[in-house]
């Protein structure tokens, strides 16, 4: 039974993703809402030098648009730097910390899971969109995917070290949104989180021997066009 840490524990995906691994697993939550700032690095690095037994570490805590957003939404606002921070303190600075004290305090660390987004490999399609997708909030998804890959080069000899780049998690969106994304889905229809499982069971486990500084594409042929 492996240690899995998952932070970002109680959003859409969280919920299910810990809810599916601890059928096999010891699954330890981590969450903003109720544990640590996971963009403090003295609150991060107190939380791994107590607790610093995990096997693996998945990274769901993130900003998107929809969430934690008080000021004005528009997409294209230049020289914006409270935006900016939000984007990037939440989507690249937590990770980078949570990635470094994990690797650091966790002994027997054998793998780490960092989510980015299918907006990290391409552009949007702004036109599905009411407002176009925000720029802070792409470039920060740009930016897990080299992160990831820099700590999978530094150190890929002790643990393997991936990011998860998925796309259109059906929710609560419009019907008329859904049907304008859909259409650019070879699968024809938008992902649910059930599809991240088998994902999970690879890279959660010792199956996975190789696979370091990856971008695994979850996203039912969105960029295969």
């Amino acid at each position: 039974m492996s240690k899995i840490l998952v932070t970002g524990s109680e959003g859409l995906i969280g919920k299910k993703i810990c809810n599916y691994l601890k059928k096999k697993n010891q699954v330890f939550k981590l969450d903003a809402k109720k544990n640590i700032n996971l963009c403090n690095e003295e609150d991060v690095k107190k939380y791994f030098k107590k607790k610093n037994n995990f096997d693996y570490l998945i990274n769901l805590h993130g900003a998107n648009e929809h969430v934690g957003l008080k000021k004005n939404k528009s997409s294209y606002i230049k020289d914006d730097k409270e935006l900016f921070n939000h984007f990037f303190y939440n989507n690249v600075f937590s990770i980078y910390l949570t990635n470094k004290y994990f690797i650091k305090y966790c002994k027997n660390a054998r793998g780490i899971l960092n989510f980015s987004s299918i907006y990290s490999l391409v552009a949007p399609k702004h036109k599905i969109y009411k407002e176009p997708k925000n720029i802070f909030y792409v470039s920060s998804k740009f930016a897990v995917n080299g992160l990831t890959k820099y700590f999978a080069s530094m150190y890929g000899k002790k643990l393997n070290i991936n990011t998860i780049a998925c796309h259109g998690v059906a929710w609560k969106q419009p019907s008329n949104f859904k049907k304008k994304l859909i259409q650019h889905i070879p699968k024809n229809r938008m992902m649910n989180v059930e599809d991240l499982y088998g994902v999970m069971d690879l890279f959660c486990s010792k199956k996975n021997k190789f696979i370091n500084g990856s971008t695994i594409i979850i996203d039912g042929g969105y960029t295969a066009w």
